[in-house]
Protein backbone atom coordinates (compact mmCIF):
# COMPACT_ATOMS: atom_id res chain seq x y z
CA UNK A 1 0.00 0.00 0.00
CA UNK A 2 3.21 2.44 0.91
CA UNK A 3 4.61 1.79 -2.26
CA UNK A 4 1.32 2.45 -4.19
CA UNK A 5 1.08 5.64 -2.45
CA UNK A 6 4.59 6.89 -3.30
CA UNK A 7 4.36 6.01 -7.29
CA UNK A 8 1.07 7.86 -6.94
CA UNK A 9 2.44 11.27 -5.27
CA UNK A 10 5.70 10.75 -7.55
CA UNK A 11 3.84 10.69 -10.45
CA UNK A 12 1.50 13.71 -9.52
CA UNK A 13 4.44 15.46 -8.62
CA UNK A 14 5.55 14.73 -12.01
CA UNK A 15 2.62 16.12 -13.51
CA UNK A 16 2.25 19.43 -11.49
CA UNK A 17 5.96 19.90 -12.34
CA UNK A 18 5.22 19.36 -16.46
CA UNK A 19 2.11 21.22 -16.50
CA UNK A 20 3.97 24.06 -15.10
CA UNK A 21 6.36 24.12 -17.55
CA UNK A 22 4.08 24.03 -20.57
CA UNK A 23 2.62 26.83 -19.45
CA UNK A 24 6.13 28.94 -18.63
CA UNK A 25 6.70 30.40 -22.26
CA UNK A 26 10.85 31.13 -21.32
CA UNK A 27 11.13 27.34 -20.76
CA UNK A 28 9.26 26.56 -24.37
CA UNK A 29 10.90 28.87 -26.04
CA UNK A 30 14.42 27.71 -24.82
CA UNK A 31 13.33 24.29 -25.36
CA UNK A 32 12.24 24.95 -29.59
CA UNK A 33 15.63 26.66 -29.53
CA UNK A 34 17.22 23.70 -29.15
CA UNK A 35 14.98 21.74 -31.57
CA UNK A 36 15.29 24.21 -34.18
CA UNK A 37 18.81 24.85 -34.03
CA UNK A 38 17.73 28.52 -33.78
CA UNK A 39 20.76 31.04 -31.91
CA UNK A 40 21.03 30.59 -28.17
CA UNK A 41 18.05 33.15 -26.37
CA UNK A 42 16.75 34.60 -29.44
CA UNK A 43 13.46 32.96 -29.49
CA UNK A 44 13.42 34.05 -25.91
CA UNK A 45 14.25 37.44 -26.51
CA UNK A 46 11.44 37.58 -29.06
CA UNK A 47 9.17 36.77 -26.55
CA UNK A 48 10.45 38.93 -23.47
CA UNK A 49 9.33 41.54 -26.62
CA UNK A 50 6.53 40.26 -27.35
CA UNK A 51 4.67 39.18 -23.83
CA UNK A 52 7.01 40.24 -21.62
CA UNK A 53 5.83 41.36 -18.30
CA UNK A 54 7.07 42.19 -14.49
CA UNK A 55 4.30 39.61 -12.63
CA UNK A 56 6.19 39.08 -9.51
CA UNK A 57 8.90 41.50 -7.72
CA UNK A 58 11.99 40.58 -9.34
CA UNK A 59 11.19 38.49 -12.06
CA UNK A 60 10.20 39.28 -15.97
CA UNK A 61 8.93 37.04 -18.02
CA UNK A 62 6.89 36.07 -21.30
CA UNK A 63 3.27 35.72 -20.48
CA UNK A 64 1.44 33.14 -22.09
CA UNK A 65 -2.52 34.51 -21.16
CA UNK A 66 -1.26 37.90 -23.65
CA UNK A 67 -2.97 39.66 -26.34
CA UNK A 68 -2.53 42.87 -28.15
CA UNK A 69 -5.44 44.29 -29.53
CA UNK A 70 -5.68 47.19 -31.40
CA UNK A 71 -2.09 48.19 -30.28
CA UNK A 72 -3.21 47.71 -26.76
CA UNK A 73 -1.61 44.17 -24.47
CA UNK A 74 -3.66 42.83 -22.35
CA UNK A 75 -3.13 39.95 -19.90
CA UNK A 76 -5.58 37.40 -18.32
CA UNK A 77 -4.87 35.11 -15.38
CA UNK A 78 -5.56 31.80 -17.35
CA UNK A 79 -6.13 30.35 -20.47
CA UNK A 80 -10.21 30.19 -20.00
CA UNK A 81 -10.09 34.39 -19.57
CA UNK A 82 -7.91 34.68 -22.74
CA UNK A 83 -9.94 31.49 -24.69
CA UNK A 84 -13.72 33.53 -23.46
CA UNK A 85 -12.31 37.23 -24.44
CA UNK A 86 -10.82 35.81 -27.70
CA UNK A 87 -13.80 33.99 -28.92
CA UNK A 88 -15.98 36.84 -28.47
CA UNK A 89 -14.17 39.53 -30.39
CA UNK A 90 -12.79 37.34 -32.74
CA UNK A 91 -15.26 38.34 -35.43
CA UNK A 92 -14.95 42.07 -34.43
CA UNK A 93 -11.42 42.64 -34.03
CA UNK A 94 -9.80 41.12 -37.45
CA UNK A 95 -6.09 41.56 -36.30
CA UNK A 96 -5.17 39.77 -32.45
CA UNK A 97 -1.95 39.11 -31.30
CA UNK A 98 -2.00 35.99 -29.43
CA UNK A 99 0.05 34.24 -27.17
CA UNK A 100 3.73 34.28 -25.87
CA UNK A 101 4.92 35.12 -29.05
CA UNK A 102 2.04 37.04 -30.02
CA UNK A 103 1.17 35.24 -33.47
CA UNK A 104 -0.96 37.21 -35.40
CA UNK A 105 -4.79 35.87 -35.70
CA UNK A 106 -5.29 37.69 -39.68
CA UNK A 107 -2.14 36.16 -41.12
CA UNK A 108 -1.58 32.91 -38.97
CA UNK A 109 -4.31 31.48 -37.46
CA UNK A 110 -5.81 29.46 -40.57
CA UNK A 111 -2.56 27.45 -39.69
CA UNK A 112 -3.70 26.27 -36.22
CA UNK A 113 -6.41 23.68 -35.48
CA UNK A 114 -8.62 26.18 -33.88
CA UNK A 115 -8.84 29.41 -31.19
CA UNK A 116 -7.93 26.97 -28.37
CA UNK A 117 -4.65 25.35 -30.02
CA UNK A 118 -3.13 29.09 -30.82
CA UNK A 119 -4.11 29.86 -27.40
CA UNK A 120 -1.89 26.56 -26.05
CA UNK A 121 1.22 27.89 -25.23
CA UNK A 122 3.46 25.00 -26.49
CA UNK A 123 1.98 25.42 -30.14
CA UNK A 124 2.25 28.64 -29.55
CA UNK A 125 6.00 28.74 -29.10
CA UNK A 126 6.48 25.86 -31.71
CA UNK A 127 4.95 27.59 -34.83
CA UNK A 128 7.24 30.78 -33.77
CA UNK A 129 10.42 28.72 -34.03
CA UNK A 130 9.07 27.20 -37.34
CA UNK A 131 7.80 30.45 -38.48
CA UNK A 132 11.22 31.50 -38.16
CA UNK A 133 13.46 29.37 -39.52
CA UNK A 134 11.57 29.95 -42.64
CA UNK A 135 12.12 33.01 -42.58
CA UNK A 136 15.88 32.60 -42.06
CA UNK A 137 15.81 30.44 -44.70
CA UNK A 138 14.39 32.90 -47.43
CA UNK A 139 16.36 35.57 -46.06
CA UNK A 140 19.43 34.33 -45.33
CA UNK A 141 19.84 36.65 -42.32
CA UNK A 142 18.77 36.68 -38.45
CA UNK A 143 19.09 40.54 -38.53
CA UNK A 144 16.16 40.33 -41.82
CA UNK A 145 14.40 36.91 -40.05
CA UNK A 146 13.94 38.81 -36.73
CA UNK A 147 12.27 42.20 -38.29
CA UNK A 148 10.18 40.55 -40.62
CA UNK A 149 8.75 38.28 -37.65
CA UNK A 150 6.91 41.40 -36.95
CA UNK A 151 6.99 43.69 -39.83
CA UNK A 152 7.97 44.06 -43.65
CA UNK A 153 7.75 47.91 -42.96
CA UNK A 154 11.23 49.00 -43.43
CA UNK A 155 10.60 51.77 -40.50
CA UNK A 156 8.78 49.02 -37.91
CA UNK A 157 11.42 46.29 -38.91
CA UNK A 158 14.40 49.29 -37.64
CA UNK A 159 12.60 49.66 -34.40
CA UNK A 160 11.48 46.12 -33.83
CA UNK A 161 14.90 44.46 -34.67
CA UNK A 162 16.31 46.89 -32.11
CA UNK A 163 14.28 46.17 -29.51
CA UNK A 164 14.84 42.24 -30.15
CA UNK A 165 18.92 42.96 -30.21
CA UNK A 166 18.53 45.28 -26.70
CA UNK A 167 17.17 42.09 -24.64
CA UNK A 168 19.92 39.57 -26.87
CA UNK A 169 22.15 41.25 -25.41
CA UNK A 170 21.43 41.57 -21.81
CA UNK A 171 20.17 38.28 -21.50
CA UNK A 172 23.51 37.03 -23.19
CA UNK A 173 25.17 39.58 -20.34
CA UNK A 174 22.56 38.29 -17.87
CA UNK A 175 21.68 41.29 -17.24
CA UNK A 176 18.12 39.64 -17.42
CA UNK A 177 18.31 36.54 -15.55
CA UNK A 178 14.79 34.39 -16.35
CA UNK A 179 13.35 31.36 -14.42
CA UNK A 180 12.99 28.53 -17.91
CA UNK A 181 13.46 25.23 -16.04
CA UNK A 182 14.96 24.21 -19.13
CA UNK A 183 18.14 23.19 -17.64
CA UNK A 184 20.22 19.77 -17.48
CA UNK A 185 18.62 20.34 -13.39
CA UNK A 186 15.42 19.78 -14.12
CA UNK A 187 15.17 16.20 -13.46
CA UNK A 188 16.89 16.83 -9.92
CA UNK A 189 14.53 19.61 -9.28
CA UNK A 190 11.60 16.63 -9.86
CA UNK A 191 13.61 14.83 -7.56
CA UNK A 192 14.01 17.36 -4.85
CA UNK A 193 10.18 18.52 -5.07
CA UNK A 194 8.92 14.55 -4.56
CA UNK A 195 11.27 13.88 -1.86
CA UNK A 196 9.91 17.31 -0.37
CA UNK A 197 6.10 15.69 -0.91
CA UNK A 198 7.52 12.83 0.77
CA UNK A 199 9.27 14.50 3.78
CA UNK A 200 5.54 16.40 4.33
CA UNK A 201 3.71 12.96 3.60
CA UNK A 202 5.81 10.95 6.68
CA UNK A 203 6.52 8.09 4.18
Amino acid sequence: MKILLIILIYFSAINVLESRELENCNFLTEKYEKIYNLPNNLLTSIALVESGIKKDKNEFKSWPWTLNVSGKSIYFENKLEIFQYLKKNINSKKSIDVGCMQINTKYHLKKFKSLSHIIEPEENVKYAAIFLTSLYKKYKSWNEAISRYHSSVPERKKKYLKKVQSYWNDLRQRKIIIQTNYVESNDNQKIEYFKEVLRKENI
